[in-house]
């Protein structure tokens, strides 16, 4: 017997991207983006509007060494939970845990960023970025775990792209309104003395949003195949790995490190030579280079996904890295264009439409690239072992993102910005001539059909 029609649609199943799982991953993918926002731009960006010097501005990417490491501990969270929230479970408690130290530093940090009785001294800075950072680290190797288990192998796809998207929101609207509404109270008398403790202090309140998700997700059950105790989390992953790829894996992680060369060493000198160098607010920063460029990166990362659809990994890891290189282009010109150098801080604003041009050509370029490396380095994961593999992965990366913070501190004070930025640009060549040497992990080759 047929089901009636009010029956039939009440129990019709949602939209996937509709269903509760997507959301919670979605809120997550947001919480999740907060910590390395602040580190990656909103500090950069205060501490070039505060007239710290251009290398200690480099050395808050040390900062950062965090997710250099999160491989070693891992494991911890892989098979420990917290005391004290057993009842929610060992993901969701340690998603939880972590999502509240970063609100209780991110709140420690607001009110020491205005000038009240002296602004908050920069190796103390430094130190409590890497806490808000290890947090974060910890939040992304569970928040990986958790969405390789809480989801059924058809969900995979659209579980990534909830949380990337939940990320990106998180530079979109969290990392531009703080430099927004911190550049609109700055230019109030009432609240000048107030304006980065008000900003920052909302940006640690959207945490919440990923405190009220780990609570009401649902636990997802342990998976199954791996050995229990120290084998099962230290050492199987690891032989998986080297069974697998052999001495391959040298140049994987020898391209790890280097094929994101032109996109950190530009990104990490941005805020310098944009607010220093060609004396743009950070109002204009928030609206263009965070909140446009954030959109644009999204768009960036679609176009990603279609590209490696159509062409494979390794064609789409060539145009990506061919693009990303090309980007910097952009930067190079504002430098010439409008005589930036590190010796004088500009005194007016360059003009803005080409700051638009700029920032759109090189956020969709870094989209395009950011889908391409994270679609290889998930490529070369056992689906027994991801968390762990996919956490070492990244923390090879971190590597380079880390070392390369102060070596372009460095790079800035002696050559001054035009000749860093071309240098950026040649920055891509190891990772290209490395390309066909990869091992071709799961979807490495186009698609049969991708010329139908």
């Amino acid at each position: 017997m047929q089901a009636p029609p009010a029956a039939t649609a009440a129990s019709a199943p949602r939209p996937l991207y509709l269903q509760p799982t997507m959301l919670v991953l979605l809120a997550l993918g947001f919480a999740g983006g907060v910590p390395l926002e602040m580190a990656m731009n909103i500090m950069p960006t205060w501490a070039s509007a505060a007239k710290w010097d251009v290398v200690m501005i480099g050395y808050l990417a040390l900062a950062r060494i965090p997710y250099t490491f999160k491989a070693v501990w891992a494991p911890i969270t892989d098979h420990c939970s917290i005391p004290g929230l057993r009842w929610l479970g060992r993901r969701r408690g340690w998603l939880l845990l972590t999502q509240v130290v970063c609100l209780g530093i991110l709140l420690v940090l607001a009110f020491r960023m205005d000038d009240r009785g002296g602004m908050i001294d920069p190796a103390v800075a430094i130190v409590l970025l890497g806490v808000l950072v290890l947090a974060g680290a910890t939040q992304d190797i569970v928040g990986d775990a958790y969405r390789a288990e809480v989801l059924s192998p058809r969900e995979f796809g659209a579980g990534a792209s909830m949380w990337v998207t939940g990320a990106r929101l998180a530079s979109l609207l969290a990392g531009a309104g703080v430099l927004i509404l911190a550049g609109r109270l700055a230019a109030e008398d009432e609240t000048r003395p107030w304006a980065w403790a008000i900003a920052v202090s909302l940006l640690g309140g959207s945490t919440i949003l990923g405190m009220i998700a780990a609570i009401l997700g649902r636990e997802p059950e342990r998976p199954a195949g791996m050995a229990h105790g120290l084998v099962g989390a230290i050492v199987q992953p690891f032989q998986l790995f080297l069974e697998q790829w052999g001495w391959r894996l040298a140049i994987v992680f020898v391209f790890i490190i280097v094929y994101r060369l032109p996109d950190v060493l530009g990104g990490s000198m941005s805020s310098p030579l944009l607010v220093k160098g060609l004396g743009y607010s950070t109002e204009s920063i928030g609206w263009i280079k965070q909140a446009f460029g954030s959109a644009m990166s999204i768009a960036g990362t679609i176009l990603g996904g279609w590209l490696i659809a159509r062409q494979g990994l390794r064609r789409s890891l060539w145009i990506a890295g061919l693009l990303a290189a090309a980007s910097n282009v952009g930067f190079y010109w504002l430098a010439v264009r409008f005589g930036a150098t590190d010796a004088v801080d500009a005194t007016s604003s360059a003009p803005i439409p080409p700051l638009v041009v700029v920032i759109c050509i090189e956020s969709l370029c870094g989209g395009l690239a950011t889908c391409a490396f994270v679609a290889f380095m998930m490529s070369l994961c056992d689906i027994r072992a991801t968390a762990t593999q996919y956490a070492l992965l990244t923390s090879i990366m971190a590597i380079g993102n880390t070392l390369t913070g102060p070596v372009s501190g460095q790079m800035v004070k002696s050559l001054d910005y035009q000749p860093f930025y071309f240098w950026s640009i040649v920055a891509a060549v190891p990772g290209l001539l490395l390309i066909p040497f990869l091992p071709r992990g799961h979807g490495f080759a186009p698609p049969k059909d991708a010329a139908a």
